[in-house]
């Protein structure tokens, strides 16, 4: 199974354009001899998808992950912090509509420390299906310890806030 979430709001594009795939049986290749089944949260998205099974919202999500052929998520901080230690082929995909862009942002940082297949754009999605992969941490020389992806997201988080803190300063 491919399984597709949005998080708690909607990104329209992202269900539009795997629904768009399925229709055209794109994700049979995860499936082995049988027709793919994708099962999509798709939020507050007013457009009902056609081809994919999908619920507005699911409780058991994370279970139902954990047993995902591919998992594909919109870049939410929540998400990827639930999905990118699974240990399941992932594509993460920004929401160009969110505030400031902060998901591609959000993409860029943890790609410097993860080794995992996103997308800036979700009609970049059907290419991007053979990079699917099992995120690893990047290994670095002055590494200490396990990997740890809430202190990876924590500094991360601390680097904008002091850059934001000094910004706001310089300009009173």
């Amino acid at each position: 199974m491919t399984l597709v979430t949005v998080g708690t709001q909607f990104f329209d594009e992202l269900i539009d354009e795997v629904d768009r795939l399925a229709g055209a049986r794109a994700f049979d290749r995860f499936a082995g001899a049988a027709p793919a089944r994708v099962f999509a949260q798709i939020g507050l998205q007013q457009k009902l998808p056609r081809h994919i099974e999908h619920v507005a919202f699911d409780r058991n999500l994370v279970n139902k992950a954990r047993s995902a052929d591919l998992i594909i998520t919109h870049a939410g901080t929540g998400s990827l912090l639930e999905f990118l230690p699974m240990g399941r082929p992932l594509i993460a995909v920004a929401n160009p509509t969110k505030a400031d862009n902060h998901q591609l942002e959000f993409l860029h940082a943890l790609d410097d420390e993860y080794d995992f297949c996103w997308i800036a754009d979700p009609r970049d999605l059907h290419a991007a299906l053979p990079d699917g992969r099992v995120p690893q941490r990047r290994h670095r020389a002055t590494d200490s310890g396990p990997p740890s992806l809430g202190a990876d997201i924590a500094a991360y988080l601390n680097q904008r806030l002091t850059a934001t803190c000094c910004v706001e300063a310089c300009l009173v």
